[in-house]
């Protein structure tokens, strides 16, 4: 067995391959197996279970995804790193190998889990593809440039299908933020977004010193559970996000003004305000998931 993850096969594998690390691409690769196996250990994986690894780059996270899972499907961008992971996991029948560009892929309609390491770049982007509903209007980004929900004219009540774990490394940054509560300045759009559709769990730090080549930043691994939602109308949980979306591309403005954006009437947003018993004086940043789903319901 290649041991992928330590510096001196990584260093093997790149002069043999002839590869140069890509920062396009943001690889860091890690070089810790006690990281490694932290990883495994929080996804809680079995021989039942069905794999779906993001960004599988040299594979040392895929040789130990697997030792334990029933099967391993590697989706890696990157096509200079194809014959690497055909190499380091060569004789594991259980691994398929994917070059495809994850935002791309189609999820598996059969239940999987979900584990990588995320690249910055693409963070908000991949959870949003998770759970976000599918848009009608193919042409229209669903991702914009403040990471929300598109918008309902352009949606349909379809969601993906969601992973039954997600266990995932990103930038320390960034995992404060999808996990940061209410009244935090990093609690935003997509911690909305996450909040409302997993049960999110920060799970331990991991130091820039294990990474090769070291990024500038530490890095943290995060656990996403979806929550229950049968009991929430598709319909009211996309005019939640117009209001998420408006509320916080004007945070610092009152909610009686800054949904405004969002396309209803005045009078209807104010009556939808008090009925779910919130301040139209309060900001978006203090809202929870539910407290915008609650005003979303009392609209028409």
């Amino acid at each position: 067995m290649i041991e992928a993850w330590k510096r001196s096969e990584l260093e093997r594998l790149t002069r043999s391959h002839g590869i140069r690390y890509s920062k396009s691409f943001g690889q860091n690769f890690i070089t810790d197996r006690n990281t490694l196996e932290k990883i495994i250990s929080s996804a809680d994986i079995s021989s039942d279970d069905h794999i779906v690894e993001i960004g599988a780059g040299m594979g040392a996270l895929t040789l130990f995804l697997a030792r334990t899972a029933g099967r391993v499907c590697a989706v890696e961008i990157d096509k200079r790193l194809i014959p690497i992971l055909g190499e380091v996991t060569e004789g594991l029948p259980n691994v398929e190998i994917l070059n495809e560009d994850f935002l791309k892929y189609d999820l598996p309609s059969a239940p999987y889990k979900l584990i990588g390491n995320l690249p910055y770049y693409i963070t908000t982007p991949i959870i949003a593809k998770l759970f976000e509903p599918t848009p009608v209007i193919a042409s229209t980004p669903a991702i914009l440039s403040t990471p929300v929900i598109a918008s309902e004219a352009k949606q349909s009540s379809a969601r993906p299908v969601p992973p039954v774990l997600a266990v995932l490394m990103m930038q320390k940054e960034v995992a404060q933020r999808l996990l940061s509560p209410p009244g935090k300045k990093t609690y935003g759009a997509i911690s909305v977004l996450v909040q409302y559709y997993s049960e999110a769990e920060y799970l331990f730090d991991v130091s820039r010193e294990i990474f090769v080549p070291k990024p500038g930043v530490d890095s943290a691994v995060i656990r996403l559970k979806p929550r229950d939602l049968s009991g929430d109308d598709p319909a009211v949980a996309a005019k939640m996000f117009r209001l998420v979306r408006s509320g916080f591309d004007m945070r610092r403005k009152t909610i009686r003004n800054s949904f405004m954006r969002a396309g209803f009437p005045e009078k209807e947003l104010i009556t939808a305000i008090k009925a779910a018993g919130t301040d139209p004086g309060c900001r978006a940043e203090t809202l929870s998931p539910r407290d915008f789903y609650n005003i979303a319901s009392f609209l028409l």
